[in-house]
C-alpha cells in the first residue's frame, strides 16, 4: 500500500500516515532542519532529527507534534562519518520503513559576519565544508536508501543553495552583482550536493524512490551570523526580505508529498525573485 503525505484543510492539518513511515532530517535542530522536522511530524512522520548537538536534538524532537503513532527521537553523532549515518538508517529503520529524508545539515563559514577571500580559506575550513556539506548527504542516502519503501512512496529531498547556480560572488569589497557572504567552498559544496542530486535521482528511479533538491536564498537563520540583514544584501531580493524558515519547510514537505509524485530530480528555488527562469 502506497503512504500518503497530504495536507488537509481541517484543523488537524495532517492525517496519520498508514502504513506508519519515519522520517530522518538531517541538522534537524538547526533554524531550517527544526522547521522541516515540524513540518513532517505534523504530517504523521515519526521524526528522527539527526544533529552535532546532542541535547539539541533531543529537545527539538520533544517539542514536535505527535500526530502519528511513531515517537520522534533525536540522534546525536558527526553525520560526516559512514559509520555515524549507518548507525543512523538502521536505528531509524528498526522503527518502521525510512519514508522520507531530508538533507538539511549544511555549514557556511565567516569571519565576524564576513565573506572569507578564497585565498585566505584554509584547507581545514574547505574540508570541512565539503565533508559536512557533500560527503554526510551522500553517505546517508547511501546506507539509508535500502530501508526505503519501493512502492512509490520513498522521498529524499537535499538542501541546495541560490548559489549553487549563482555563485559566491566577487570580493566582499566589490560592487558588482551578486553580493554574497558565503565563501566559494560553500558555493563549491552546494553545486557538488545539486549535482548529486541529480544523478542519483537517476540511480534511485529504478525503486521508485525520488530525489530532488530546494534550493534557497537567503533565510531568516542563525547561519546569517552577523551579517546585516538591510542595504545591500537585501537590495538584491525583489522582495526585499528574507524567507522565513516554515516556507522553506512547506516546500520540502511538498517534494515529499504524493502532490510531487512524478517530480524527480529537480530543484526548486525559494529565493524571493533574485533568481528566476
Amino acid at each position: 500500500m502506497s503512504t500518503k503525505l497530504t495536507d488537509t484543510t481541517t484543523t488537524d492539518r495532517a492525517a496519520t500516515r498508514t502504513p506508519p513511515r519515519t522520517a530522518i532530517v538531517t541538522g534537524g535542530a538547526g533554524g531550517i532542519g527544526s522547521a522541516i522536522s515540524r513540518r513532517l511530524a505534523e504530517f504523521g512522520l515519526g521524526v528522527v532529527v539527526a544533529d552535532i548537538d546532542a541535547e539539541a536534538a533531543a529537545r527539538t524532537a520533544a517539542a514536535l507534534p505527535q500526530v502519528g503513532e511513531i515517537k520522534h527521537q533525536g540522534f546525536a553523532g558527526d553525520l560526516t562519518d559512514s559509520a555515524v549515518n549507518r548507525e543512523l538508517a538502521a536505528h531509524t529503520a528498526a522503527t518502521a520503513p525510512i519514508g522520507v529524508i531530508v538533507n538539511a545539515v549544511g555549514i557556511s563559514p565567516k569571519r565576524n559576519g564576513h565573506k572569507i577571500p578564497f585565498h585566505d580559506l584554509t584547507d581545514a575550513e574547505w574540508n570541512r565544508v565539503m565533508s559536512v556539506n557533500v560527503s554526510g548527504p551522500f553517505f546517508l542516502i547511501r546506507e539509508a536508501y535500502r530501508y526505503m519503501p519501493t512502492d512509490g512512496s520513498a522521498s529524499i529531498v537535499n538542501l541546495l543553495s541560490i548559489t549553487a547556480k549563482l555563485g559566491t560572488g566577487g570580493p566582499e569589497e566589490s560592487d558588482s552583482h551578486p553580493y554574497l557572504p558565503s565563501t566559494v567552498a560553500y558555493g563549491a559544496s552546494k553545486a557538488a550536493l545539486q549535482n548529486l542530486t541529480a544523478s542519483l535521482s537517476r540511480e534511485l528511479a529504478p525503486l521508485r524512490i525520488r530525489v530532488n533538491g530546494v534550493a534557497p536564498g537567503f533565510v531568516r537563520t542563525p547561519m546569517m551570523g552577523d551579517v546585516p540583514p538591510e542595504g545591500r544584501l537585501l537590495d538584491q531580493v525583489p522582495m526585499k526580505r528574507f524567507a522565513e524558515p516554515e516556507e522553506i519547510a512547506d516546500t520540502v514537505a511538498f517534494l515529499a508529498g504524493d502532490h510531487a509524485s512524478y517530480i524527480n530530480g529537480t530543484s526548486i528555488d525559494v529565493n524571493g525573485g533574485w533568481l528566476t527562469c
